[in-house]
């Protein structure tokens, strides 16, 4: 049902499975289980200290599932309806400085093999705000290019199926034809923009993030302030700093819900906050220094 009727990943269906085994375990039947026993088994998972992420999605698959079992009438009441939990203490999301991205990207040696496929792996998650599923998965079906103007647009296909278009900019254009040249003239054949000998025929989402951290580095970004997530964070926070509207936003990343794009707002506001309260550093420091009588 998550497959066929929710267009949910096979990642995501996983992860739902892997929620529900272990509610399982802590009741005699799970098709029989209570209301009380749900709650307890999210105070459960509080008390263990698992993070809110976790719980949330712990909620939603039991969710998912109760509502299964009353429409598959295996159950004529739901206990979950009732239960009702929002995330209110969630993290604003970490970003980089646009300093600390041209540091990244300007980091490559275009001669050498490895670094123009990361090159331009980085470019474009950058310049897309791509979900790291999507980068690794890229085919070359999925570059259109427009032969008047020559500008390429990246057709993707996100979560749930739902297709979206994301033109690229003028740098990103050049280092893709640089990079498929590359390809053509090692032979390369498979339909993935980024192949690799995996199992899955492509680059890893972990084998980039663990290059990502590395490049990061070299560069004085601490490992643990990167990922790929980040870089899309990065790109939708810059593009907000920078001028463009929330809905624009919203359609690049692919979110369903404008409230989920919403949270690029608070981090431009947070950082806001932060330039203000050090521009009140400073003039009471003038005040300070003027009173006492100090000159520079």
């Amino acid at each position: 049902m998550l497959i066929a009727d929710r267009n949910l990943s096979l990642q995501s269906v996983s992860a739902y499975k892997s929620d529900i085994i272990k509610f399982s375990k802590t009741t005699n039947d799970v098709i029989t289980a209570s209301r009380s026993d749900i709650l307890a088994y999210i105070e459960g998972l509080r008390q263990s200290g698992a993070r809110q992420t976790s719980i949330m999605r712990n909620i939603a698959a039991l969710r998912n599932f109760f509502i299964f079992l009353c429409d598959e009438k295996v159950i004529t009441e739901n206990p979950m309806t009732d239960i009702k939990m929002k995330n209110n203490n969630k993290p604003l999301p970490k970003t980089l400085s646009q300093d600390e991205m041209m540091r990244l990207v300007n980091h490559f040696d275009d001669k050498k093999k490895f670094s123009l496929r990361l090159k331009t792996m980085l470019h474009i998650l950058y310049g897309s705000g791509l979900r790291i599923s999507e980068l690794v998965t890229l085919t070359l079906d999925a570059i259109i290019i427009d032969h008047e103007t020559n500008r390429m647009t990246l057709l993707i296909r996100g979560k749930g199926g739902h297709e979206r278009l994301i033109p690229l900019n003028e740098y990103a254009n050049q280092i893709i034809c640089e990079y498929i040249e590359h390809r053509k003239c090692q032979g390369m054949i498979s339909n993935f923009l980024f192949p690799s000998r995996s199992k899955k025929g492509h680059l890893t989402r972990q084998g980039f993030a663990k290059l990502l951290k590395k490049v990061a580095s070299e560069v004085d970004i601490p490992a643990s302030k990167i990922s790929p997530h980040v870089i899309r964070h990065a790109f939708a926070t810059h593009l907000l700093a920078n001028g463009a509207d929330i809905l624009t936003i919203q359609k690049l990343l692919g979110h369903r819900d404008i409230s989920t794009t919403q949270i690029y707002t608070h981090v431009s506001n947070e950082k806001i906050k932060t330039i203000v309260e050090s521009n009140k550093k400073l003039d009471r420091l003038s005040i300070i220094r003027k009173n006492s009588g100090f000159t520079a």
